[in-house]
């Protein structure tokens, strides 16, 4: 596939949108207490929700790096725009909290939701971020605004 502008736009739109938005459609929400006392039921149920099922379907849920794997795996490498990488990164951190969120095991996801919360914030920053990137590497004249 080649690679020209609109093809990375709409790549990393779609990623904006599929992983980006999903990925702490739930846990973004929470209170503070949530991320540093005891971990809650209610912790736990968004971040496996957030982490685990990112992207919902009647074919299946798909969990963050699933989401990741589908729309990056033929991008050619080094990842550009260089947020690219930054997302790619926070992806293996969630993927490595899975068996801590798949079993409930609270004690790991309570050492764990400091780096899951990061990167959270890391894959939805990242990729608008990117976003704005190849937009104005497409088109440097447009007005970029508040994307």
């Amino acid at each position: 596939m080649a690679w020209d502008s609109d093809v990375l736009v709409e790549r990393v739109a779609a990623l904006k949108h599929d992983l980006g938005k999903y990925v702490a459609w739930m846990s973004v929400n929470l209170d503070e207490e949530a991320w540093t006392g005891p971990v809650s039921e209610l912790l736990v149920s968004a971040l496996r929700s957030d982490v685990l099922a990112t992207v919902k379907g009647v074919d299946g849920d798909r969990a963050a790096w699933e989401v990741w794997s589908e729309h990056a795996k033929d991008m050619p490498r080094p990842l550009d725009p260089p947020q690219l990488a930054q997302v790619e990164a926070a992806v293996a951190v969630l993927q490595a909290a899975a068996p801590a969120l798949r079993s409930g095991d609270v004690t790991a996801i309570g050492t764990q939701r400091g780096a899951i919360r990061d990167a959270q914030r890391t894959i939805r920053k990242a990729l608008a971020a990117a976003y704005r990137a190849v937009l104005a590497r497409r088109d440097p004249a447009a007005d970029q605004g508040d994307l």
